[in-house]
C-alpha cells in the first residue's frame, strides 16, 4: 500500500531519518557540550592534551541544572564528556578549524555574538531603575528659553542672555518676572520619556518650589521651575474624531467646522456608534481607519487641552464635548485608563521600560559610559590609532573581546568546538553509514534478529489541522476508504495522511483500545497546534514477525551509526589515551 503525494510512506516504520538525526545531533551536542577556557587542577588527560577539574564543572554544572529530572552522575558524564574532547581533537587533526567553511562561519558567529557584549548592561540597569522611580510621579514645568542662533550656531551670545536670567533668579527676582524679559512659557505637567533626557534630568532633579540652573540642549538653554508634583496620572487610550483645519482655512469656514463637531457630539450622544463616526468624518489619517483608536499617552506627550480632556473622562466609553486645538476641533471617547505600576517586580513593566530605555535617547548616555569603560580597559594594549575615537575603540574591542570577557570567550570556544564535531560526526559517522550501501545491508544480515515488527496494523493515520471538520472527515473515510487520498490531495494541508504498517505503539489513541480490523480510533487532540488525529485499521498483523532490509531501514541505519561511533571512539581513545587523576576526581564537590 502506497500514501497518496500529501503523505509520507511509512511502510518502513517511523525511525527518525539519517538527517534528522543529524539535526537532532547536532542540536543536543551544541547544548550538551559546554566547553571552556578555564584553568585548575588537571582532572584529566587525552594524549597530550589537558582538561581541567575546573572546566569539566563548568560543562557539568551548566548541563545539569535543577531542571533535569535526574541528574547524570560524574563518572557518566566524564565519559561522555572525554568522548567529545577526543572527537573534537580528531576534527582539528584533519585540519577542519583551519578550513575556510568554518573561519567564515565562526567570524560570522564572531560578529553577532559581540553585539551582545557591547552594552554596559549596568548601566543600562541604572537607568531602567531611574525611569521607574520618575515614573511614579508627573512634574508641572515653567521655562525661560534662550534659543540658539539656527543660523550661525552661535552659543556664546545665548550663554550670556541665560546666565544673566539666572543671576536674576539668584538675586531673588520673581521667575514670571524674569522669564518676560526672555521665551518663556508653562510646559505642564511631564512625566518620564517625554523630556529629552538631558532636560528630563534637570526637572527631576529640582525640588518643588525651585529652579534649575541653565541647561543646554541643541535649541538652545532653558532654566525649569518645578512648580509642582503629584503621583503620576498614568496613561489613557482614547478614540479621537478630528475635524482638522487646512492651511488657509477662514475663520468664517472654522467656525463652520466647529458647528459641525457639535452636530456630530450631539448625535453620538443621543446613541451614535463612535468607531463608524471616526472613520466616515475623521481627518486623523493614522486612526481614522481604525475607529479612531490611539495608542496609549501620558501627560507631557500631545497638546494640553487635549491630554486634560482625555485625563478627565470619568469611565470608559465617555464622551468629550468638542474641544479646538491648534489642529482643528477633536471629540474623545475613553477606552481605557492605565494606572502606574508601582512594583519593581513586576516583570512586564520593568521590561517595557527597558525597551524605552533602549530606544531613547539615554542608550547615548550609556553608550557614552561604555565607551569610556573600554577605553580604560584596553589602554594598556592598544595602539594610539585605536584609542583616537569612539568608533575605533569599539572597533578595537570588538576585535578582541575574547582577551577581556571570559563569557565571550566562552561561547566562541563553544561554537568553534560545535561546528568542528557536527562536521567531524557527519564525516566518520553520518555519512559514513548512509553512503555504503554494501556495508549497511551487510550489517543488518548480520543482526537481523535485532529487527522485528512486533503487534501492528496495516492503517490510515490521518490529521486534521482543523478540529472542526474531523468528525465529517470520519464519516467520508468509513462510507468509502479510497477516498482517504483524495481528501489529502485537495485539501491544501488542511488534511494529512500517512499509510502503511505500523506497530500498534505508534498508532495514537487517547487509552487502552482493542485494534480491529475496520475500527476508525477516537480522535486525539495534539497538545502542541490543537490538530486531531485519527486512524484507520485496514489489516491487523497480530504475530511478531521479522522486517525485510526496507521495513528496518530507519533503524539500521541508527544502529549502524552507532556501530561506527563505537569503533571510531575506540581507535581515538588508543591514540589520545585518557588518563583520570583520581585524587582530583574523588575531590569533586558532591552534589545535592
Amino acid at each position: 500500500m502506497k500514501s497518496s503525494t500529501a503523505s509520507c510512506d511509512r511502510r518502513k516504520s517511523r525511525d527518525k531519518s539519517p538527517f534528522l538525526v543529524k539535526q537532532i545531533g547536532f542540536a543536543a551536542i551544541c547544548l550538551f557540550f559546554v566547553t571552556t577556557g578555564i584553568h585548575g587542577q588537571t582532572l584529566f588527560t587525552y594524549g597530550k592534551h589537558a582538561v581541567s577539574k575546573d572546566e569539566f564543572l563548568h560543562a557539568y554544572n551548566k548541563n545539569n541544572s535543577d531542571t533535569n529530572a535526574i541528574p547524570i552522575s560524574y563518572a557518566d558524564y566524564l565519559e561522555l564528556y572525554s568522548r567529545f574532547k577526543l572527537k573534537v581533537q580528531s576534527a582539528k587533526d584533519a585540519g577542519m578549524d583551519t578550513t575556510s567553511t568554518q573561519l567564515a562561519e565562526l567570524e560570522s558567529f564572531r560578529y553577532q555574538l559581540a553585539d551582545n557584549f557591547l552594552k554596559d548592561e549596568a548601566t543600562i540597569q541604572l537607568l531602567v531603575d531611574e525611569a521607574f522611580e520618575r515614573s511614579k510621579k508627573d512634574i508641572n514645568l515653567s521655562y525661560i528659553l534662550v534659543r540658539t542662533s539656527a543660523d550661525t550656531g552661535d552659543t556664546k551670545t545665548a550663554k550670556e542672555r541665560i546666565d544673566e536670567a539666572y543671576k536674576r533668579l539668584q538675586a531673588g527676582e520673581d521667575f514670571e518676572t524674569v522669564g518676560a524679559s526672555y521665551e518663556h512659557g508653562s510646559v505642564g505637567y511631564i512625566t518620564v520619556f517625554v523630556l529629552p533626557y538631558i532636560l528630563e534630568n534637570a526637572a527631576y532633579s529640582t525640588p518643588v518650589g525651585k529652579y534649575s540652573e541653565p541647561v543646554q540642549h541643541s535649541s538652545g538653554f532653558y532654566i525649569f521651575r518645578n512648580n509642582h508634583e503629584r503621583k503620576a496620572a498614568g496613561q489613557v487610550r482614547v478614540a479621537q474624531i478630528l475635524l482638522a483645519f487646512h492651511p488657509g482655512m477662514s475663520e468664517e469656514a472654522r467656525n463652520a467646522l466647529g458647528a459641525r463637531a457639535d452636530s456630530l457630539y450631539a448625535n453620538l450622544i443621543e446613541g451614535g456608534i463612535f468607531a463608524d463616526s471616526a472613520r466616515a468624518y475623521s481627518n486623523d489619517n493614522l486612526t481614522y481607519q481604525n475607529g479612531g483608536e490611539m495608542a496609549a499617552f501620558g501627560v507631557g506627550q500631545f497638546d494640553t487641552l487635549f491630554t486634560n480632556t482625555a485625563f478627565s473622562l470619568q469611565k470608559d466609553g465617555d464622551i468629550s464635548s468638542p474641544i479646538k486645538t491648534v489642529y482643528g476641533y477633536h471629540i474623545l471617547q475613553r477606552l481605557q485608563r492605565i494606572e502606574v505600576i508601582d512594583d519593581p517586580k513586576n516583570e512586564g513593566n520593568m521590561n517595557m521600560l527597558k525597551e524605552k530605555v533602549m530606544q531613547s535617547d539615554r542608550i547615548q548616555f550609556a553608550q557614552a559610559i561604555l565607551v569610556k569603560k573600554i577605553r580604560e580597559t584596553i589602554r594598556k594594549d592598544a595602539k594610539p590609532a585605536d584609542l583616537a575615537t569612539d568608533s575605533s575603540v569599539i572597533e578595537y574591542y570588538r576585535g578582541h573581546l575574547e582577551n577581556y570577557n571570559t563569557e565571550f570567550a566562552e561561547q566562541l570556544k563553544e561554537f568553534r568546538e560545535g561546528n568542528l564535531l557536527f562536521g567531524i560526526m557527519q564525516k566518520k559517522v553520518w555519512d559514513a553509514a548512509t553512503d555504503d550501501s554494501v556495508a549497511l545491508k551487510n550489517y543488518f544480515d548480520q543482526n537481523k534478529n535485532r529487527y522485528n515488527w512486533e503487534m501492528s496494523a496495516d492503517a490510515i493515520i490521518i490529521t486534521c489541522t482543523d478540529p472542526q471538520v474531523v468528525d465529517s472527515i470520519q464519516t467520508l473515510v468509513k462510507n468509502d476508504l479510497s477516498l482517504w487520498r483524495k481528501l489529502a490531495d485537495q485539501s491544501n494541508g488542511m488534511v494529512q495522511a500517512d499509510s502503511g504498517r505500523f506497530e500498534l505503539s505508534q498508532i495514537p489513541v487517547a487509552g487502552r483500545t482493542n485494534f480491529t480490523e475496520g475500527l476508525i480510533t477516537a480522535p486525539v487532540t495534539n497538545d502542541q497546534d490543537s490538530s486531531k488525529t485519527f486512524a484507520y485499521i485496514i489489516r491487523m498483523h497480530n504475530e511478531k514477525e521479522p522486517k525485510s532490509f526496507d521495513d528496518a531501514k530507519g533503524s539500521v541505519i541508527n544502529d549502524y551509526q552507532a556501530f561506527l561511533e563505537e569503533q571510531w571512539v575506540a581507535e581515538l581513545k588508543k591514540k589520545y589515551p585518557v588518563k583520570v587523576n583520581k585524587k582530583v576526581f574523588k575531590r569533586l564537590p558532591a552534589k545535592n
